[in-house]
């Protein structure tokens, strides 16, 4: 094989790795789509089903998440929860109670 063969072929295989990668990074994308939606419908079914209080409990959770990521975060000595996150995670352990 010349050089110039070994070459066009080093850039085709390249091109199809790289075909590959995307090709595997759409479907992750179509994946966690399909799991957002499921998810979406879930809570959606939840509230229709029990009230204002599934919702409720979803945006405490969600806030319990982001603060303990933030607080977990490399750098972060200082973390401003707001005002409300009390109230949040207040809302989310009412809801809670009885249920456990």
């Amino acid at each position: 094989m010349t050089e110039a063969e070994g070459a066009k072929r080093a850039v085709e295989l390249s091109t199809d790795a790289e075909l590959y990668a995307s090709e595997q990074s759409a479907k992750a994308r179509e994946v966690l789509a399909d799991a957002e939606a499921y998810a979406t419908s879930a809570v959606a079914k939840a509230i229709t089903e029990h009230g204002i209080e599934a919702a409720q409990y979803q945006v405490a959770l969600k806030l319990v998440e982001a603060l303990t990521a933030l607080g977990t975060s490399n750098g972060s000595q200082i973390v401003i929860v707001p005002a409300s996150a009390m109230d949040a995670f207040g809302d989310a352990f009412r809801l809670l109670k009885g249920r456990l």
